[in-house]
This record gives structure tokens, sequence and C-alpha cells, in this order.
């Protein structure tokens, strides 16, 4: 009984996406989001989302690495898979939306798209150039 209540009162606490952390458990007991320690403060997100598969917080943002100035379209074409990854990340309409050392941005500035069929916003929570 005890073991119950605890476990309800850890997962009422879960971390959302965009909180910050030190390890994967700071996130989801689970281990179903991961923390991107190389975030000024970590980032909780999910790595690999499917549209309109993340939680209500985030949308599913696919980022693509340009091909390089002087590399074939042959070239950019066959390493394509390797170039693109999805991943949940909190969205927001304001600078206010996203915690401190953080701001809101279209995901068009940063070689990415939002990918969900039906987003809940149109803007994610970025680390700060400064931060």
């Amino acid at each position: 009984m005890l073991f119950a209540a605890v476990l309800a009162l850890a997962s009422a606490c879960a971390a959302e996406i965009g909180d910050s952390c030190d390890y994967d458990v700071d996130c989801s007991s689970n281990l179903d989001r991961t923390c991107d320690g190389s975030q000024p403060g970590g980032y909780c997100l999910v790595i690999g989302c499917d549209p309109d598969g993340c939680p209500s917080e985030a949308v599913c943002v696919q980022f693509t690495t340009p091909c390089t100035e002087g590399t074939s379209d042959e070239t950019c074409a066959r390493i394509e898979p390797n170039r693109v990854r999805d991943y949940c990340l909190r969205h927001c309409g304001k600078d206010g939306d996203c915690r401190s050392g953080y701001e809101c941005m279209s995901p068009d500035d940063l070689y990415a798209e939002i990918i969900d069929l039906d987003p809940s916003g149109s803007k994610i929570c970025v680390p700060k150039p400064d931060a």
C-alpha cells in the first residue's frame, strides 16, 4: 500500500518536456524521456518521436543537418537518414513560456520543422545564445 502511494506521488511530480535535469531519471522514472545534458541546466526531451506522439506540453520537431557546401546531391541523398533527427521539445508562444535561460523560437530558424499533424504550438523553447 505504501509503495502504491509513493508511486502515485512520484508520477504526479514527473518532469515535463523542457524541464531542467542532470540525469535521465530526473525526466522520467520509466526512462521514456532523456536528459540532454549538453543544454544549459539539462533539458528533458524524447528522442525519436512520431508526429502527434509527444506529451501535451511538447511538439515533435524534426532537425535536418544541412549538407556542407560542395557535397554532391547524390552524396546528400545517400546520407539523408543520418542527417535527420526527431525530438519532443517544449512548445511555447512567447519567451515567458520557457524557463530561465531559454527563449521561444520558430524551428524554421534552426534547420527544423514541427512535424505534428495537429501541432499544439508553432514555436519551441531553445537555449538563449548567451546561455
